[in-house]
């Protein structure tokens, strides 16, 4: 389906009033999407709101960048995609309509947050993209609704710079740190390799009490990596792991 989908900003009122209905598709009935005249203001001031649009119009996937203090820089407040069409690379594609609308402008680098405990994200976000998470922000956006309900909103903080050559670091030898076990390292390595869950929406539907547990555990752990002066360089999904080192932030 996504072939015959194309990636573009979104054109109108018409076309942004999709995207409420789509965000609730996304996050949830309890999700709070942007009003559509916002989003119009947004085109307006500057920002981005691009879509994925089918040949009758409707809107698959979208995505909404904010402008910032900084000229050089975007703000990528929301990024989502049909559970329908999910898995087929739409994510990537609205990501590379951003870099390439952004590089137009003068714009070189992108910053966003997205959930630490979402491996599929993540991997995208740091091992596709080459974005770097550079901080960890804890019950950022508060209390939330949908399918993030029930455990705090922490969320990681990333920089993708647009313009440079992306490199894989090598990973650690050695076990991967799990941040349920109760012998978490006391001193902190210049590279350490650190377990996360497989499908952390799906353990929350189905075991809040362990998906609670997953964020209580892990955001210690991930503080006291931001704070040492790592950053999380690169994502192995098929391990699911995540692999930090303590290296200058972009």
């Amino acid at each position: 389906m996504t072939g015959a989908l194309t990636v573009r900003e979104l054109r109108g009122r018409t076309e942004l009033a999709l995207t409420p209905p789509l965000a609730r598709a996304v996050w949830g009935e309890d999700d709070g999407p942007e009003d559509p005249v916002l989003l119009q203001v947004v085109q307006r001031v500057g920002g981005l709101v691009a879509g994925a649009v089918d040949p009758q119009g409707q809107v698959w996937a979208y995505l909404v960048g904010l402008p910032t203090a900084r000229a050089d820089t975007q703000h990528s407040h929301r990024l989502g995609v049909h559970p329908a069409v999910r898995r087929q690379g739409l994510g990537e594609r609205l990501k590379r309509f951003q870099q390439a609308w952004c590089l137009e402008r003068e714009i070189t680098r992108v910053t966003w947050t997205f959930d630490p405990l979402l491996l599929a994200n993540a991997h995208l976000n740091i091992h596709r993209l080459g974005a770097v998470a550079v901080a960890y922000l804890p019950n950022y956006y508060g209390e939330m609704g949908g399918i993030n309900a029930g455990v705090p909103s922490d969320r990681f903080e990333v920089v993708w710079p647009l313009g440079g050559a992306q490199v894989h670091a090598p990973w650690p030898t050695g076990a991967a740190v799990d941040p349920l076990a109760d012998d978490l390292p006391v001193d902190l390595p210049g590279a350490l390799a650190v377990r996360v869950p497989r499908d952390y929406y799906r353990l929350l539907r189905e075991d809040p009490a362990l998906a609670l547990e997953w964020r209580q555990r892990s955001a210690p752990l991930f503080s006291r990596l931001f704070q040492a002066g790592h950053t999380l360089v690169d994502v192995d999904l098929s391990r699911g792991q995540y692999l930090f080192r303590r290296e200058a932030a972009c």
